[in-house]
């Protein structure tokens, strides 16, 4: 802050980064250290119990059918060809908290993103694209090596 009085400069319009996606101009904050440590808290803290239902849902209503093809079930998990879903529940429900954490840093044209959900992403994008726009949020809020090197 007073480094910002200082120089009378507004450092959150400083933080300001566009990038086009399609034909879109969007605009993000770039983070502060401590907001991208906050963010990735909440990335590791995510809660994956419902990914690891959704995902063995199905499996157990088979169970009787499915033990002995190349499906396990333990106490607390399933393994399916030796991998497990807790695991893979984990890994899926980090990534969603990624997308919906990368969303939240576009600044919106009216109102706020404060209370955005994974479900409103995905109700309005396919998960390839999820994935590209989050790319690209990443890239602008923290550029490659070759990309500081070209300026």
């Amino acid at each position: 802050m007073k480094l910002s009085e200082n120089l009378k400069i507004d450092s959150d319009l400083i933080r300001i980064r566009t990038f086009m996606m399609g034909n879109q101009t969007l605009r993000v904050k770039v983070p502060l250290v401590s907001e991208m440590e906050e963010m990735t808290k909440r990335v590791n803290a995510s809660d994956w119990q419902y990914k690891y239902d959704e995902f063995t849902k199905p499996l157990l209503e088979k169970k009787d059918l499915l033990e002995g093809e190349k499906i396990e079930f333990t106490d607390d998990d399933i393994l399916v060809d030796g991998k497990s879903i807790k695991e893979t529940a984990i890994i899926a429900a980090q990534t969603n908290t990624r997308i919906v954490e990368m969303f939240k840093l576009l600044i919106p044209v009216t109102g706020d993103l404060n209370d955005l959900t994974y479900q409103d992403i995905e109700s309005e994008f396919p998960f390839s694209v999820q994935l590209e726009i989050a790319k690209k949020i990443g890239e602008v809020i923290s550029p490659s090596y070759e990309e500081i090197r070209k300026n």
